[in-house]
């Protein structure tokens, strides 16, 4: 599917059919930004034609691969970048927004931008849906937008571990409001598999976002915008940050699991302590009053055999009663 919006910082921004009179207008005051949802090729070559791209640019289009690129064609550059998309349904944990990684082209020349991706990415919705009115984004530079895309873009990372330390607040709680199960356990693992995934997902990125900034490609971008990409460089940084601290918060959730698990131990091993010296005394004096010797306490009857019974219970009552006190149970 194929959207065209025209940006015109003098009069109108709207969505447009893609043709040849679109782009023949533009000029220093209009913007034109081409999104692209699934890789259809019919629809990649008409688009191809339109804005007069190198084959090889929609042969990278039609099928991304895993690793990243940022490619210079002299009136555009073409890159790749991993973005996030929401997966629909309950697969994984209901608690945490299920995430797959999409991957997201950006060509960028004169005066207009090409989006290429399979999926839904919330963040490129977002940016349309805030301007309420007209705007100026018309007399922004193509390489500026692109940049404020992809600032878009990592807010969808910095979300993510958001959303990822909120679950681990709530996991911590459950742990230290009750004895650690063994059911909290899958959803520390759960986080740290996609805490490592984010992280995965940004380093393969790292490439992109630093030649962005690189001074042998500074002639590619305008003045201001290469400011842009080097501030966007310091947000890429901070977002591998957040993902390094989130994994750190894993680790502390493991830790406080294992150690609430070894004090439910502890208190269990405690409690069988004590069973087991009580019944050691009940053994005891069961076996004292069964040896082969004739006392009086022996011929007491009834009397006698209630005197034990009730002697055992009160110093089995006290003894828990101490454990109880001494927090030994």
């Amino acid at each position: 599917m194929i959207k065209a919006f025209f940006y015109d910082a003098d009069g109108h921004d709207h969505e447009v059919d893609l043709n040849d009179d679109c782009v023949g207008s533009l000029d220093d005051r209009t913007l034109l930004w081409v999104d692209v949802t699934g890789r259809d090729p019919d629809e990649l070559k008409q688009v191809a034609g339109r804005l007069s791209l190198d084959p090889s640019s929609v042969r990278q289009m039609l099928s991304p691969q895993e690793a990243l690129y940022l490619d210079n064609y002299g009136e555009y550059f073409q890159f790749d970048v991993v973005g996030l998309a929401n997966e629909h349904g309950d697969a994984g944990d209901r608690a945490l927004t299920k995430r797959r990684p999409e991957h997201l082209e950006f060509l960028v020349g004169p005066r207009w931008i090409l989006t290429v991706h399979e999926g839904e990415l919330p963040f490129l919705q977002a940016f349309r849906d805030q301007d309420k009115g007209e705007t100026l984004i018309g007399a922004l530079s193509p390489q500026a937008l692109t940049a404020s895309l992809l600032d878009w873009h990592l807010s969808d990372y910095f979300e993510a571990v958001t959303e990822l330390e909120g679950f681990l607040d709530r996991l911590d709680e459950a742990m230290l409001g009750r004895s650690a199960r063994r059911s909290l356990l899958p959803g520390v693992v759960g986080t740290r598999r996609k805490v490592s995934e984010l992280r995965r997902l940004l380093g393969s990125q790292r490439s992109v976002f630093y030649g962005l900034s690189r001074p042998d490609f500074a002639h590619v971008v305008e003045s201001d915008a290469a400011a842009h990409f080097r501030s966007l460089e310091r947000r890429f940084e901070r977002a591998v940050d957040a993902v390094d601290h989130a994994r750190e918060l894993v680790n502390g959730s493991f830790e406080l699991f294992t150690t609430r698990t070894a004090e439910s131990t502890n208190d269990l091993v405690r409690r069988l302590t004590i069973l087991t010296a009580l019944l050691g005394l009940v053994g005891a004096v069961a076996g004292i009053f069964g040896m082969n010797f004739d006392t009086s306490f022996s011929h007491s009857g009834e009397v006698g055999f209630w005197t034990v019974l009730v002697s055992l219970a009160v110093i089995m009552a006290v003894a828990l009663v101490v454990a109880r006190r001494r927090r030994w149970i």
